[in-house]
């Protein structure tokens, strides 16, 4: 009797060590996220965190990793996924997915896109002004001159851009001797996005002339409204020579390989994420008007898009989730 209660002692204490090593697993079992240095990706990551973690139970820790430091730590499984790689800006990507490296497993929005714009208010007073060609329109190229004036050549207008080391700047430089705009126009080149972001601010607030590149999804983009002129058409030769407008980027979720094996649920979850362009403009805009954190933003996404991400996860997942919120 006493040997047997002995070894009813001993299945309760090896059960007992037993439920607190798969407590002490779970409590210390992590993800690791890759992210980049840009704004957006910091909003989707923080969206994306608050959702593991508060719905599925699992640590998530984020790493900085820019394009250069994501590709390899994707491929050896450093990283275990990330919200935002600009697939057309990494040579080897398609071949990694193709070879087993790394698994796209959705595409997070593929609508973004950058050229020359002009502010929304100066377009509603320039209906002929559609393309970048219109520009150089006979009919009107003198008033586009005197419009957006140059002060330190005042014989031609400016046009602003980013900083010389961009390969927008290099493509945009191509286009002014291509399409004969460098005879009318100087392209101005700023150092920083932040300047020139300054440049474009400090002339909306006067509804002022304003003309120059920028790019989408940024908080410029979701604050104020501007106008894309339109170009012609992308195409790999013709782009290499200056002309026609910047191909949109598919910006895709990817995962190490086997993360699907280790997680398929939070597998499903990432497979559904999917936003736009629009959307993440809203989210930059929020962050920059409210100087909120990527944290705060995040709740307010959650708030804000619950129809959107009650789609990505299942039900039991989508009230816990919401129960934290409210």
């Amino acid at each position: 009797m006493k040997t047997r209660k002995i070894f009813n002692l001993l299945i309760v204490v090896l059960l007992f060590s037993a439920l607190f090593s798969m407590s002490a697993c779970k409590q210390t079992e992590k993800i690791v996220m890759g992210e980049g240095d840009w704004d957006s990706v910091i909003i989707h990551d923080q969206v994306a965190k608050y959702i593991i973690e508060k719905g599925y139970d699992v640590e998530v820790e984020i790493v900085a990793a820019d394009t250069a430091m994501l590709v390899p730590a994707l491929r050896n499984g450093d990283v275990d996924f990330s919200l935002e790689v600009w697939a057309e800006n990494i040579v080897t990507y398609y071949d990694d997915v193709a070879d087993g490296y790394y698994d796209e497993l959705a595409v997070n929005f593929d609508d973004n896109a950058q050229g020359i714009y002009i502010p929304q208010y100066l377009k509603d007073e320039l209906p002929q002004l559609v393309t970048v060609r219109d520009l150089i329109d006979p009919d009107y190229v003198d008033s586009y001159i005197e419009m957006f004036r140059d002060p330190e050549d005042t014989s031609k207008g400016v046009i602003y851009g980013g900083p010389e080391s961009w390969a927008a700047t290099a493509f945009l430089n191509l286009k002014m001797e291509e399409y004969g705009l460098d005879q009318y126009f100087n392209f101005k080149t700023i150092d920083s996005t932040a300047a020139l972001n300054t440049t474009l601010a400090a002339a909306y607030r006067d509804e002022e002339p304003w003309i120059g590149y920028n790019w989408e999804p940024t908080w410029i983009m979701g604050i104020y409204d501007m106008y894309l002129l339109e170009d012609d058409e992308y195409s790999e030769e013709n782009y290499n020579a200056g002309i026609g407008a910047f191909p949109s980027v598919r910006v895709t979720v990817a995962a190490t390989a086997g993360f699907d094996a280790r997680y398929p649920e939070i597998t499903e979850f990432l497979s559904n994420y999917e936003t736009s362009t629009a959307i993440t403009n809203a989210a930059l805009a929020y962050m920059q008007e409210n100087e909120a954190t990527a944290e705060d933003t995040a709740i307010w996404f959650l708030d804000e898009y619950d129809s959107l991400w009650s789609t990505w996860v299942p039900s039991d997942v989508y009230d816990k989730v919401k129960a934290t919120l409210n």
